[in-house]
């Protein structure tokens, strides 16, 4: 009895130590006004002692010898000034001398783009965060301005993944030109092909919300081969960073990205936060051409708005659908998009952390 009894504390005293040394620590960074950045973290469990933030204009390399500032860790935030330029700041916390997390506001912003997003921060199963200045989505870079493209060129752009058609292409061409491109035209109709059935009310709030899920099920289904290629040039590391380009950057790079993310092993919540976030960073005004929401009855306008809006339901019966259709998502990705595990692990490799 005594020997078990010994044997049940030193287990309890081994998973505390473990509990200890591996801490779960999650931060984000946003800014509250010009300059001012809010960093923001939790540990589980509780930690004590203090942080340190450094600060880099690159993702990868820190100047460890001058923190930014120093506080206990148990505040939960700190607020920092810096002067902005078209450089992007990075973040490296250092918990207790012991812990590196690394992170950066998620909204570029930008003059002509918009919705233009890093894909950093995210984490997986295994608790790894997705790199930080390694994979992009935005909208179309026709829109781009000389500031943007100055940005643009700061933040090392190597390769574009355009999902545009060719008509959207030639329509509005990229004003900033990348070492490389690739055009991956994803099939599937764009939501303003359904505009004339909104403004003779034929279609309505809860349609368009139906419509999208077929929709983003529909460019799931059919565009395996845009896909593979796609993960083709992500199993590259000498293409990165890569930006992933659509119309609005709401709509086909975002189920790009939802895909990649799934691919590294993000829980299915987080994937869902990053697609409905482009309604936070969407322009609405100006996406909805005023001489037509002008003088629509207030059923019509809302229908309108829905229609460049992302839904929480698309995105989730979509995968839902993938995963009655073939089982798993790994299935998925190992039958329909000849992502093996071994791929999966090198693209681990290469966006993980």
């Amino acid at each position: 009895m005594l020997k078990k009894l010994l044997f049940l504390v030193l287990a309890l005293l081994l998973f505390s130590y473990c509990t200890r040394e591996k801490p779960d620590i999650r931060v984000v960074c946003e800014v509250t006004r010009w300059g001012y950045y809010r960093i923001k973290w939790e540990t589980f469990p509780p930690m004590e002692g203090t942080v340190k933030i450094f600060m880099s204009n690159v993702p990868d390399s820190f100047n460890r010898y001058s923190p930014i500032a120093e506080v206990e860790i148990s505040k939960g935030f700190k607020d920092v000034f810096l002067v902005q330029t078209t450089k992007r700041s990075y973040f490296n916390l250092v918990f207790d001398k012991k812990y590196s997390v690394i992170t950066a506001e998620r909204n570029i912003p930008m003059q002509g783009l918009f919705n233009f997003r890093d894909l950093g921060g995210y984490y997986n199963s295994n608790g790894k965060q997705t790199c930080w200045g390694k994979l992009y989505r935005s909208s179309s870079l026709s829109r781009a301005t000389y500031q943007d493209t100055r940005v643009l060129r700061n933040l090392g752009i190597r390769t574009v993944l355009d999902f545009r058609t060719k008509i959207e292409r030639n329509t509005a061409p990229s004003r900033f030109p990348t070492p490389n491109t690739y055009y991956l035209p994803l099939r599937g109709n764009p939501p303003d092909v359904f505009l004339d059935k909104i403004l003779s009310n034929k279609m309505k709030l809860g349609d368009v919300k139906v419509l999208a899920q077929g929709v983003v099920s529909f460019l799931l289904e059919n565009n395996s081969d845009y896909f593979i290629k796609m993960f083709d040039v992500l199993l590259d590391e000498n293409n990165y960073p890569v930006l992933l380009e659509c119309l609005f950057g709401s709509e086909r790079s975002a189920i790009a990205a939802a895909l990649i993310l799934a691919a590294l092993g993000v829980d299915m919540d987080q994937i869902v936060n990053d697609y409905i976030l482009s309604n936070k960073y969407l322009p609405f005004d100006t996406l909805i051409n005023s001489d037509v929401f002008f003088g629509q009855d207030e059923g019509v306008q809302e229908t309108l708005t829905a229609l460049v809006r992302v839904h929480k339901g698309s995105i989730t019966y979509s995968f839902d659908k993938i995963i009655k259709d073939y089982g798993t998502l790994d299935n998925y990705f190992n039958k329909c998009l000849n992502l093996t595990p071994e791929k999966r692990e090198k693209l681990k490799e290469i966006l993980l952390y």
